[in-house]
Protein backbone atom coordinates (compact mmCIF):
# COMPACT_ATOMS: atom_id res chain seq x y z
CA UNK A 1 0.00 0.00 0.00
CA UNK A 2 2.83 2.41 0.83
CA UNK A 3 4.35 1.81 -2.60
CA UNK A 4 1.08 2.72 -4.28
CA UNK A 5 0.73 5.86 -2.17
CA UNK A 6 4.33 6.84 -2.89
CA UNK A 7 3.68 6.48 -6.63
CA UNK A 8 0.59 8.67 -6.31
CA UNK A 9 2.58 11.34 -4.47
CA UNK A 10 5.28 11.15 -7.15
CA UNK A 11 2.63 11.81 -9.79
CA UNK A 12 0.45 14.25 -7.84
CA UNK A 13 1.13 17.16 -10.18
CA UNK A 14 0.07 15.08 -13.15
CA UNK A 15 -3.03 13.83 -11.30
CA UNK A 16 -4.06 17.40 -10.41
CA UNK A 17 -3.56 18.53 -14.01
CA UNK A 18 -5.75 15.66 -15.19
CA UNK A 19 -8.44 16.62 -12.66
CA UNK A 20 -8.62 20.20 -13.90
CA UNK A 21 -8.10 19.36 -17.58
CA UNK A 22 -10.71 16.62 -17.79
CA UNK A 23 -13.45 18.82 -16.40
CA UNK A 24 -12.72 21.91 -18.46
CA UNK A 25 -12.15 19.81 -21.58
CA UNK A 26 -15.53 18.12 -21.05
CA UNK A 27 -17.27 21.46 -20.52
CA UNK A 28 -15.53 22.98 -23.54
CA UNK A 29 -16.43 20.15 -25.90
CA UNK A 30 -20.02 19.86 -24.65
CA UNK A 31 -20.50 23.62 -24.84
CA UNK A 32 -19.35 23.61 -28.45
CA UNK A 33 -21.33 20.55 -29.53
CA UNK A 34 -24.57 21.54 -27.78
CA UNK A 35 -24.43 25.27 -27.08
CA UNK A 36 -28.20 25.51 -26.64
CA UNK A 37 -27.95 23.15 -23.65
CA UNK A 38 -25.46 25.50 -21.99
CA UNK A 39 -26.99 28.91 -22.77
CA UNK A 40 -28.52 29.08 -19.29
CA UNK A 41 -25.03 29.20 -17.78
CA UNK A 42 -23.97 32.27 -19.77
CA UNK A 43 -24.27 35.33 -17.50
CA UNK A 44 -26.66 38.10 -18.57
CA UNK A 45 -23.74 40.54 -18.63
CA UNK A 46 -22.05 38.47 -21.36
CA UNK A 47 -25.32 38.04 -23.28
CA UNK A 48 -25.62 41.82 -23.50
CA UNK A 49 -22.45 41.93 -25.61
CA UNK A 50 -22.36 38.69 -27.60
CA UNK A 51 -24.71 35.96 -28.74
CA UNK A 52 -24.58 33.23 -26.06
CA UNK A 53 -24.04 30.42 -28.56
CA UNK A 54 -21.11 32.23 -30.19
CA UNK A 55 -19.67 32.89 -26.73
CA UNK A 56 -20.01 29.21 -25.82
CA UNK A 57 -18.16 28.08 -28.94
CA UNK A 58 -15.33 30.57 -28.29
CA UNK A 59 -15.26 29.64 -24.60
CA UNK A 60 -15.17 25.97 -25.58
CA UNK A 61 -12.14 26.51 -27.81
CA UNK A 62 -10.36 28.34 -25.00
CA UNK A 63 -11.16 25.60 -22.48
CA UNK A 64 -9.98 22.91 -24.92
CA UNK A 65 -6.72 24.78 -25.53
CA UNK A 66 -6.13 25.23 -21.78
CA UNK A 67 -6.90 21.56 -21.07
CA UNK A 68 -4.67 20.29 -23.88
CA UNK A 69 -1.83 22.57 -22.80
CA UNK A 70 -2.06 21.49 -19.17
CA UNK A 71 -2.08 17.83 -20.15
CA UNK A 72 0.85 18.30 -22.52
CA UNK A 73 2.77 20.35 -19.97
CA UNK A 74 2.97 23.54 -22.04
CA UNK A 75 2.98 26.94 -20.34
CA UNK A 76 1.92 25.34 -17.08
CA UNK A 77 2.05 28.45 -14.86
CA UNK A 78 0.12 30.55 -17.37
CA UNK A 79 -2.48 27.90 -18.22
CA UNK A 80 -2.97 27.00 -14.55
CA UNK A 81 -3.68 30.65 -13.87
CA UNK A 82 -6.08 30.87 -16.84
CA UNK A 83 -7.94 27.82 -15.51
CA UNK A 84 -8.10 29.35 -12.02
CA UNK A 85 -9.25 32.74 -13.34
CA UNK A 86 -11.85 31.14 -15.60
CA UNK A 87 -13.28 29.00 -12.83
CA UNK A 88 -13.26 31.95 -10.45
CA UNK A 89 -15.13 34.02 -13.05
CA UNK A 90 -17.75 31.27 -13.34
CA UNK A 91 -18.18 31.34 -9.56
CA UNK A 92 -18.46 35.12 -9.46
CA UNK A 93 -20.82 35.56 -12.40
CA UNK A 94 -23.03 32.49 -11.89
CA UNK A 95 -23.31 32.64 -8.11
CA UNK A 96 -24.12 29.71 -5.87
CA UNK A 97 -26.01 26.85 -7.47
CA UNK A 98 -25.99 23.06 -7.71
CA UNK A 99 -22.54 22.90 -9.31
CA UNK A 100 -20.75 25.49 -7.19
CA UNK A 101 -19.00 22.75 -5.19
CA UNK A 102 -17.33 21.47 -8.35
CA UNK A 103 -16.08 24.89 -9.42
CA UNK A 104 -14.74 25.78 -5.97
CA UNK A 105 -12.75 22.56 -5.76
CA UNK A 106 -11.37 22.84 -9.28
CA UNK A 107 -10.52 26.52 -8.88
CA UNK A 108 -8.51 25.71 -5.76
CA UNK A 109 -6.71 22.85 -7.52
CA UNK A 110 -5.85 25.19 -10.42
CA UNK A 111 -4.62 27.79 -7.91
CA UNK A 112 -2.35 25.20 -6.27
CA UNK A 113 -0.99 24.19 -9.68
CA UNK A 114 -0.32 27.84 -10.49
CA UNK A 115 1.45 28.39 -7.16
CA UNK A 116 3.60 25.28 -7.61
CA UNK A 117 4.57 26.18 -11.15
CA UNK A 118 5.34 29.80 -10.25
CA UNK A 119 7.73 29.13 -7.37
Amino acid sequence: MRNILRKIVDKEDWILRIAVSFTILWAGVRGMLNPTDWVGFVPDLVQDFIDPEIFLVAHGFIWMFVAAGLLAGFWRPFLSFVAFAGLLAILIFNGINDITFRDVGLALVALVLFAREST
